[in-house]
């Protein structure tokens, strides 16, 4: 067996004597944990270990063997160095001039950093002091860059230090004798690299930034050279200039916003003057971050455009049109923070063709923000779902899908008719394939000897490159639309005038008239080949209008609310065919997920219009290669959408429904609950029936022998829920028959919501008798549930099923102990209401009574609160009449 070293290490002579597949001894294995070395085994391989380095370097250092100290340094690159190197690199770096050899040198005096707390020795102090000055005064350029760089990371918090450090900064950043406050405006002095003096203050320059976010990041000191380093030619200098500026931001935004207003490109009022035009994409992406702090700062009057900020919105307006995706997308995504009636109102300047803006495309009429968000993600999607089509195609069968594609197959989930822009993206992919396959070709002519399955593989290593480029920006593409989206419907969505929440809507729709319209996979009224109004859409609209100004003026505001956000076009309706084209092409599960989500939003707030979206999401339950936290993003997506516009509810109780039929294995309940409990706080009545209509269709269905388990564990979680939300669903609650008696029309509301309890109370009767006994066991629960939170007459009915239910065979022993307890209670129940309601009746109760009735309330409380997990504080098992007793001292 191989033996570790006195260091920790595996000597490799016996290392190698081990056979392939003998583990090492637990002993060694915990013993070699505690070696230096980044790898177990590159340290079984070598030699040496960081003890002997570490000997080797420092004597290479005393004897100023610039060989042995470099190949000292390369061995040293296999372990973790400590703070005790300290002394050794910074001598190694005042006595050597190698490149190579200094290079490593910084390198492990960057790792030192991590331990800059532990020093603390004034010898140290000194050494790194006189070492940073040395290296200051060098007259190679690369030196001071990177020792500046690394001495604000490694040295300790110092006062000599930071005051030195602050004074080459200051002396960078400033002309030698000027006055310290005022700032470096002279002309050429950031932006001027013409000549090697002018190359070498932008590297400089460079390092003062980097130096100051890594030690001073809000010095006050440096406030305006950092923001004039904005306009430094260096493009990485810029960058860490503008997130140095932004840091200063996060303090004091109007003094930066009064400082930094004059460098926002494309701005009329800099054009010509001290507007700058950032190079660098990551700089111009930490820009737009800028522009969006300061534009979102609140003002006296709110957090609303105005003049004081509306340059810097202006220019993220203008910075969609960044040539540069990236940028783009990045400036989008920060405009998605403001309301939607900012972005509503805004607008894109026309752009005209510069030199100095080549990171911008020009525009040539001023246009509408949003229209140009729609562009732009267009632009992307033409760009990018080529790779994603490709590399489904490479996987899927790629000349079999690209003939049914371009045949007249289906380009969108639900058998709709591929839009423009998907031919447009689809001819795109063709041509490509034009181009390799006549690339093919004319190799195949030129080099023979080349197989045709290299070939492939070239042709497959291309597209699985442009793939993996066209995932991050197809993602982010999807969840920007569906923000947006959501930021439009939310806005958009009828609310109640007094509360301001979205209103119920009118769930009914016309089956006959929805069977004739024309379904586009877009939008309602607009056609998938000229992007014109739909005709019959336009009829159709005109006769909603004619019916409208015939009928009465009694019609409620919320009829018309609803009817004028289902005529209103979304937005981004023109960008679905796109997202739905994902849904055949993109192989990728977050891809999916994302484009899923944004279809939510996309859909119409209509029912009679919604179709179309209930087919894509159905046909996606069908697919049974999708994993299950796909579905669950997508449920949890319809819940906040159903809380934002109720009126989807109908279709979104489809989807469960579908959701526990197709797939029951891949179903949540838990979420599913929690969507009907949202619809339950609706409180209306026909909310309530249709939920009920609902559950009992998933009650009643057929389910197949192979997942009887799975559906039986579906059942008790529907049975629990009954259980806990039937009274709110049939209005079964004695505060609410009191509060409704005074209304027209009560008795019928109390009828209906007694039949719909009976329906469930029968339900629940029947599977406590003829299920096995989990469901039994459930449903009595349920059952008791029910009685504890109703009326008299439900506890009488429910009491004596209870008690006349067979308790002997068919194994009803397993729950016969649970059913004697909720006897027992509702007894007690029972029984106390009998013996308190004549006294409640006749007078007013003595002290002694009121005590003896609050004794009776507290009990009872305890009994019942077993069955529920949190029992309301307002309970009142004695009954209403009992409340203004037990609200007395």
């Amino acid at each position: 067996m191989s033996e570790l070293s006195e260091s920790g290490s595996i000597n490799s002579s016996n290392y190698n004597s081990l056979s392939a597949g003998s583990p090492l001894p637990l002993q060694e294995i915990f013993n070699g944990a505690e070696t230096k070395c980044q790898s177990h085994y590159l340290q079984s391989r070598i030699n040496t270990n960081y003890e002997q380095v570490k000997q080797q370097l420092k004597e290479s250092a005393e004897k100023k063997n610039s060989s042995k100290i470099y190949s000292s340094l390369q061995h040293l690159t296999y372990y973790k160095v400590e703070k005790d190197l300290l002394e050794t690199i910074l001598r190694i770096i005042d006595i050597t001039d190698d490149k190579k050899t200094l290079r490593l040198a910084y390198y492990f005096l960057g790792e030192i950093s991590q331990f800059k707390h532990l020093i603390n020795n004034s010898t140290e102090i000194k050494n790194i002091t006189t070492i940073f000055n040395k290296e200051m005064q060098h007259k190679d350029i690369s030196r001071k860059v990177v020792s500046l760089k690394t001495t604000a990371s490694v040295a300790p918090n110092d006062v000599l230090i930071d005051a030195n450090i602050l004074d080459v900064i200051s002396g960078i950043l400033r002309k030698v004798g000027e006055d310290p406050d005022k700032t470096q405006k002279k002309k050429g002095f950031f932006t001027r690299a013409t000549t090697d003096l002018g190359r070498e203050r932008s590297l400089l320059q460079y390092s003062c930034f980097v130096a100051c976010r890594n030690r001073y990041k809000n010095n006050p000191s440096l406030f305006m050279p950092i923001v004039e380093g904005i306009k430094c030619v260096d493009p990485v200098g810029a960058r860490h200039a503008v997130s140095l500026t932004l840091n200063y931001a996060l303090e004091n935004p109007s003094t930066v916003a009064a400082t930094t207003k004059r460098f926002i490109p494309l701005l009329k009022a800099n054009k010509g003057k001290e507007a700058v035009y950032l190079v660098d994409p990551f700089a111009r992406r930490n820009f737009i971050k800028l522009c969006g702090h300061l534009a979102a700062t609140p003002s006296p009057i709110g957090n609303v455009i105005t003049m004081d900020n509306k340059d810097f919105f202006q220019s993220l307006c203008q910075s969609v049109m960044d040539a540069h995706l990236s940028v783009a997308f990045y400036a989008i995504n920060v405009l998605s923070r403001f309301s939607w009636p900012t972005l509503e109102s805004a607008h894109i300047d026309a752009i005209q063709f510069d030199s100095e803006l080549p990171h911008f495309e020009s525009l040539a009429f001023q246009t509408s923000l949003i229209v140009g968000i729609c562009n732009k993600m267009r632009i992307g999607f033409n760009t990018y779902s080529i790779g994603a089509y490709s590399n489904y195609s490479m996987q899927h069968g790629h000349h079999h899908h690209l003939h049914h594609y371009h045949q007249g197959g289906s380009g969108t989930v639900g058998g709709s008719v591929p839009s423009s822009s998907s031919s447009s993206s689809s001819s795109s992919s063709s041509s490509s394939s034009n181009l390799t396959t006549s690339a093919i070709s004319s190799g195949s002519s030129s080099n023979s000897s080349m197989s045709n399955q290299q070939l492939l593989l070239v042709q497959q290593q291309q597209q699985q490159l442009l793939h993996q480029q066209s995932n991050p920006f197809l993602h982010l593409a999807c969840k920007l639309i569906s923000v947006l989206s959501q930021s439009y419907v939310k806005y958009s969505y009828p609310k109640d005038s007094t509360t301001q929440q979205p209103i119920i809507g009118d769930w009914s729709f016309d089956e006959k008239q929805y069977q004739h319209q024309s379904v586009y996979p877009y939008h309602h009224n607009l056609s998938p080949f000229t992007g014109l109004p739909n005709p019959i859409s336009n009829i159709n609209n005109n006769n909603t209008k004619d019916q409208s100004t015939s009928s009465s003026s009694t019609t409620t505001t919320t009829t018309t609310s609803t009817s004028t956000t289902s005529n209103s076009i979304h937005p981004f309706s023109n960008l679905t065919p796109l997202i739905l084209n994902l849904l055949n092409i993109s192989p990728s599960i977050s891809i999916r997920i994302q484009a899923l989500k944004a279809l939510v939003w996309l859909c119409p707030s209509n029912l009679d219009q919604s179709k179309l979206y209930l087919e894509t999401f159905r046909s996606q339950l069908r697919d049974p290669y999708h994993p299950t936290h796909l579905f669950k993003e997508l449920f949890l997506e319809l819940y906040k959408r159903i809380i934002a516009t109720p009126i989807l509810s109908p279709m979104i109780l489809e989807l469960v429904y579908d959701w526990i039929d197709i797939i029951p294995t891949k179903c949540d309940t838990s979420l599913i609950c929690e969507i009907w409990k949202t619809i339950v706080e609706f409180g209306k009545v026909f909310a309530n029936e249709k939920l009920l209509a609902s559950i009992f269709k998933i009650l009643d269905r057929i389910v197949h022998p192979d997942f009887r388990v799975v559906a039986m564990e579906i059942q008790k979680d529907i049975i629990k829920f009954l259980g806990e939300y039937s009274n709110q669903i049939t209005f079964e609650q004695l505060s609410r028959f009191e509060h409704c008696k005074s209304r027209s029309g009560s008795n019928q509301q109390q009828h209906l919501s007694n039949m719909s309890l009976n329906s469930i109370i029968q339900r629940l009767q029947q599977y406590s008798i003829f299920s096995p006994w989990q469901i039994r066991l459930e449903s009595i629960d349920s059952l008791a549930k029910i009685a504890f939170q109703s009326s008299t007459i439900v506890k009488v009915n429910i009491y004596n099923f209870l008690t006349l239910i067979p308790n002997e065979s068919h194994g009803w022993t397993t729950v016969k102990s649970n059913t004697s307890i909720i006897v027992n209670t509702l007894d007690q129940l029972l029984t106390c209401r009998a013996k308190w309601l004549p006294l409640f009746k006749s007078s007013d109760l003595s002290q002694n009574q009121i005590k003896d009735l609050k004794n009776d309330h507290t009990n009872l409380c305890l009994q019942v609160g077993l069955f529920f997990d949190q029992l309301s504080f307002d309970y009142l098992p004695l009954g209403i009449e009992s409340k203004k007793y037990l609200g007395s001292k």
